[in-house]
């Protein structure tokens, strides 16, 4: 601005140098010139100086700019150093995931073989079971076709055997209550024949008596004398049957187990009873473990 001013001062005192030497037509058209040269340098300063300021607000933004640059850069690489831990912790978790579900397949495979083995040998005990059931059930079929209305005759299945109930008029003498009478014999008659053709089924003959003993003194106690019945039964089934001594025990009850009160001569009647229970030769359940 100080030296447009020398300038303006050193051009105004040319112009009254040459005034009074040059003509006024000529004056006017230099002055005029001037005063163009000089607006046109205003605006040219003004431009010069606006650009300046453009310039210097173009350097605060780039180094604005530098700044953020600098902090993305910062944050970019701070995100890298994350990613990498994250990435390393994937791995180890990846690696962790795959031995545990390595160790879960393994315990899973066990459990399936386990499970297969339990599951054959339940079907194992069902077959067994199956196979033992239906030997039952034939033979019961056999005795209760056998005895076909026999009066007071009773077959029924129990989990291992079949029971076959003997009425006691029928099967003692009336007088000698532990002999087998001559209707006893033929009683027993179609049981010898199904043990005869039936060499495996082991039977046992249960005598049960009531508390009251007959009138008979080689008699110790009702073991003794439900010993005696039993006796007798097998002795028959041998003797008169031919049926295998190796297939018949006979069972001491006595009075210990009853169906209703010796109190009453209907009640000791109900009591002495001749049970001969029959196991066929099943298959054996095999052990649950």
């Amino acid at each position: 601005m100080l030296t447009l001013n020398i300038r303006t001062t050193f051009f105004l005192c040319l112009l009254v140098s040459a005034a009074s030497c040059v003509r006024p037509k000529v004056y006017r058209s230099e002055l005029t010139a001037r005063q163009g040269a000089e607006n046109r340098e205003k605006v040219l300063v003004k431009e010069l100086l606006d650009r300046k300021k453009e310039a210097a607000d173009m350097i605060n933004k780039i180094g604005e700019l530098n700044r953020l640059i600098g902090q993305q850069e910062e944050n970019i690489s701070d995100l890298n150093t994350e990613l990498s831990n994250r990435v390393q912790q994937m791995g180890e978790s990846s690696s962790k995931l795959a031995a545990e579900k390595k160790a879960v397949e393994k315990d899973l495979a066990s459990k399936n073989a386990e499970l297969s083995e339990k599951n054959l040998l339940l079907e194992k005990i069902q077959t067994a079971q199956q196979q033992r059931r239906k030997k039952l059930e034939d033979l019961k079929t056999s005795l209760a076709h056998s005895y076909a209305g026999q009066a007071d005759v009773a077959v029924e299945l129990r989990e291992d055997c079949v029971v076959l109930s003997l009425p006691d008029k029928a099967l003692y003498d009336n007088k000698i209550f532990q002999e087998v009478s001559a209707s006893g014999r033929a009683l027993l008659s179609p049981l010898a024949q199904i043990l005869s053709t039936m060499p495996e089924v082991d039977t046992e003959v249960h005598s049960h008596t009531d508390n009251i003993l007959p009138k008979d003194k080689t008699l110790q106690d009702t073991w003794d004398w439900s010993l005696r019945r039993a006796t007798n039964v097998v002795r028959t089934l041998i003797r008169e049957f031919n049926v295998n001594a190796n297939q018949l025990t006979p069972v001491a009850k006595g009075e210990y187990y009853p169906l209703t009160s010796n109190a009453t001569v209907e009640g000791r009647i109900r009591n002495r009873r001749t049970e001969i229970l029959l196991y066929p030769d099943v298959p054996a359940i095999p052990a649950a473990e």
